[in-house]
């Protein structure tokens, strides 16, 4: 069985390529095909719920990333052209201890809500009482954060660079 495949291989493979090579025999085009742009679905968020609440808790804090605020510094989407200058300007992100968090822009406080960290993995997943969710691979050091996107909830194209800091950021005239 596995001659005669192997065979008809062949003949097909020969056919083609002498149809290319003969400019003599012309061959008709098959249309082409509707191609459609196939769209992953959208990430489903993570609910803030009290199995997740409870784990935030119980878990124990992590010195690098609770002792002061974070300043977003930098941030770029894979998708797009690097950015000339800081997207986030004035964006700022609190971890705080027994799992809550606080976002915010300049003084104001846009968003709050529950992080859970694993040291193992260093995965941050972060879900605020709006409704979002996010998730992030974590790498940190004395001055500096740096946040890589994973594809749970969407966030995969981002990176961003924060720097630690003592006190929310000020608007600079």
């Amino acid at each position: 069985m596995k001659p005669v495949i192997i065979f008809l291989l062949s003949v097909c493979l020969l056919t083609c390529k002498n149809k290319e090579k003969n400019p003599g025999i012309v061959s008709e085009k098959a249309p082409e095909p509707n191609v459609q742009e196939i769209k992953a679905p959208a990430p489903v968020m993570g609910k803030l719920d009290d199995a997740f609440i409870k784990l935030a808790d119980a878990q124990q804090d992590v010195p690098d990333l609770v002792d002061e605020i974070w300043h977003y510094t930098f941030g770029l989407s894979l998708k797009d052209p690097t950015p000339k200058e800081n997207i986030f300007k004035g964006q700022w992100l609190d971890l705080l201890p027994k799992g809550h968090y606080k976002k915010g822009l300049y003084k104001e406080t846009t968003e709050d809500g529950r992080y859970i960290y694993d040291e193992k993995t260093t995965l941050l997943e972060m879900r605020s009482t709006s409704g979002t969710s996010s998730e992030w691979k974590v790498k940190v050091d004395p001055s500096h954060m740096i946040l890589i996107g994973t594809s749970k909830y969407g966030n995969n194209p981002w990176q961003i660079k924060l720097s630690r800091r003592d006190s929310l950021p000020e608007i600079k005239g």
